[in-house]
């Protein structure tokens, strides 16, 4: 008889899952969004340009510095008579809503930058969150592979022993220690691909994280909100509706900039004999010549808003889109889900202890049986794929929400 107590020994290596790393040594999902918020480039750039916005506003609605003029009568200065000099200061005055209008420019400038830093970070724990699923698969397919040999292991030692007893050949021996030398080159580049994901994080997070030191869990299936519910609040559409609201302040201060320009004059000199006459004061006016320059400007200015009214209506048709399409794939993933624990994982269970059964009995062939491994730890495979993009949906559904949502960590 085959000795059959390493046959069923097998079987809890794919029902047992590996035991989880200790607490102390887990990194987070939560911690990597830290990390990168903290050090990302982008994103302090952003935070600059913000910044930098604000104190454009700062002397938006400030009045023209003030223009001083002297001037001196050289032929005065040794002559017995008063030194002959005089002096102007002239002020441009500006229209009210000239002003208001450029401060309106500069503050909506800051709006859209600081939405702009909003949804950049959104982005970023988006990205984090996705990165950090790819490099914790990464991780399980090897695992998972670590399993499928093993289960390739027991079909040689099955047939090592059928061997001895006459009942398998020599051939077949060697086709399954093929299939060990197959899988230990398959597992050679699923390292590489490892090695490569881990270094690709570096500018992301500054570092190499370890793929061990990783965990992630099912996300929890949660209502998403209906479409109508997400809209002009997100700070994708709020951005695009800040620089619209500039671009409407600049139309502002073009239309503004067609008025004359007055100036208020005061001076003194005393080059008049009759000091009556030394002091003056005055008014002047600049009036467009042709008025093509303001009209230009004008011109330039209402198609701007033009444009940005319709990147506004792109970026939220753009929103509803990506939101349906995030929602699709959730929706499929847990219906995917659904059927892998319920009828495919269960069914290829089965499928594979009938083969191990069959091929320790004499009646199963190693082909179907190696196929069956494959197809198990496949499966499992499979799994975990669904499980990495639900949680890389739900991270962009997130992002895509008015309200940024804290769960869906780890």
């Amino acid at each position: 008889m085959i000795r059959r107590s390493g046959i069923y020994a097998v079987l809890a290596v794919f029902v047992s899952l590996s035991a989880p790393a200790m607490a102390e040594s887990l990194e987070t999902v939560d911690q990597w969004i830290a990390e990168a918020l903290d050090s990302n480039a982008t994103l302090s750039a952003q935070r600059a340009a913000i910044e930098a916005a604000r104190a454009e506003v700062e002397g938006s609605d400030a009045w023209a510095d003030p223009v001083v003029k002297y001037g001196i009568a050289p032929e005065t200065l040794e002559g017995p008579n008063v030194v002959g000099h005089r002096f102007e200061v002239s002020q441009k005055l500006p229209w009210p809503d000239q002003l208001s209008a450029s401060r309106g420019a500069e503050e909506a400038g800051v709006r859209a930058a600081t939405q702009d830093t909003l949804w950049q970070t959104r982005k970023l724990t988006a990205s984090v969150k996705e990165a950090y699923a790819r490099l914790w698969y990464s991780h399980r397919a090897i695992e998972l592979h670590h399993e499928t040999r093993a289960l390739v292991e027991q079909l040689a030692e099955i047939t090592r022993q059928r061997l001895e007893y006459g009942e398998a050949t020599q051939s077949e021996l060697f086709r399954v220690e093929t299939e060990l030398d197959t899988l230990d080159a398959q597992l050679v580049e699923l390292q590489a691909d490892q090695a490569r994901l881990s270094a690709n994080l570096i500018p992301l997070l500054g570092r190499r994280p370890q793929p061990s030191e990783l965990m992630l869990s099912l996300p929890p299936r949660m209502p998403m909100a209906a479409d109508s519910l997400t809209g002009t609040e997100h700070p994708l559409v709020q951005a695009a509706e800040a620089r619209t609201a500039e671009a409407r302040a600049r139309l502002d201060v073009a239309e503004a900039n067609r008025r004359p320009v007055f100036t208020a004059n005061a001076g003194y000199n005393s080059l008049w004999a009759d000091e009556s006459k030394r002091w003056m004061v005055g008014v002047g006016i600049q009036i467009p010549f042709t008025g093509q320059r303001q009209n230009s400007a004008v011109r330039r200015a209402t198609a701007e808003v033009s444009q940005r009214q319709w990147q506004t209506t792109q970026a939220h048709r753009d929103l509803r889109a990506s939101i349906g399409d995030v929602k699709a794939a959730i929706q499929a993933g847990y219906s995917r889900l659904e059927i892998l624990d319920e009828r495919h994982l269960p069914n290829q269970r089965a499928h594979w202890e009938a083969s191990l059964n069959e091929l320790a009995s004499g009646t199963g062939a190693l082909e179907d049986a190696i196929d069956s491994a494959r197809k198990l730890t496949g499966v499992k495979l499979t799994r975990e794929t669904v499980i990495r993009d639900l949680f890389s949906a739900r991270a962009r559904y997130e992002a895509l929400q008015t309200t940024q949502a804290t769960g869906l960590s780890n």
